[in-house]
């Protein structure tokens, strides 16, 4: 479906709702509101908490297609800034636009032939878990697990076509990490009616992207049928 033919489709959803009651919106309103709902169904999707089947991102056959066309791998890219780091820790830049994590690992370097090149596992931990256990011989990292940690943005004077979020790795300090191998999910692409650039994702959601925009149109010009559709999306996919 093209962004015009999506646009075409709201304003008949979002007609039938008001009762062509409603003010119309312009190209660039319903652009807004199409990439907000696109945003919100690749959260809804990524997450089972979001629907009723509490099925999460590759759960199923389906929801392995909804999101497919926003699935890169990238071999992220040691940062030149290491100010505040934890010991044995590195921090990485993620790429530009980069979402949701969905596997990593990373290629070590070691003195020790048996490990040196081996690719490993990579556990995702809170700073608290951090806290608790970083001195427990039996949970902190070691040579067959590296500990990650989310860390803040960069600065504001990092310029905007750098990286915008950032890991930070930690060993146990008898090796180094050679290659960071991240699998992820990214911000989907902006879609622009009065362009016609169309949304990335499969074409078989585009329907239920426009069905999410004129609810949250409708949630402006009538917070009571916005209250009420918002109920049928939680009990529907």
């Amino acid at each position: 479906m093209t962004a015009q033919e999506m646009r075409d489709l709201f304003l008949i959803l979002y007609d039938k709702i008001t009762n062509l009651a409603a003010p119309g919106y312009s190209d660039g309103e319903i652009s807004d509101f199409l990439n907000k709902a696109q945003l919100q169904f690749v959260k809804h999707r990524y997450s089972e908490k979001g629907n009723k089947y509490q099925e999460g991102f590759e759960q199923t056959e389906k929801r392995r297609k909804d999101l497919v066309q926003l699935t890169r791998n990238v071999e992220a890219t040691l940062s030149t800034d290491q100010v505040g780091v934890s010991p044995n820790g590195y921090f990485y830049d993620l790429p530009v636009g980069y979402l949701y994590t969905l596997r990593e690992e990373a290629t070590i370097i070691s003195t020790d032939d048996c490990f040196n090149g081996k690719r490993i596992y990579i556990k995702p931990i809170t700073h608290d878990e951090y806290a608790i256990n970083l001195d427990n011989p039996f949970k902190r990292p070691d040579k067959t697990v590296v500990w990650r940690l989310d860390f803040s943005y960069p600065s504001a004077s990092t310029s905007s076509t750098l990286s915008t979020k950032r890991h930070e790795l930690v060993t146990d300090g008898t090796y180094t990490i050679g290659t960071y191998h991240v699998r992820y999910l990214i911000i989907p692409s902006d879609i622009n009616v009065t362009d016609n650039i169309g949304s990335e994702l499969d074409p078989s959601v585009h329907e239920e992207i426009v069905d999410i925009a004129v609810r949250i149109a409708s949630g402006i010009t009538d917070p009571g049928s916005y209250q009420l559709k918002l109920m049928e999306q939680q009990q529907g996919e």
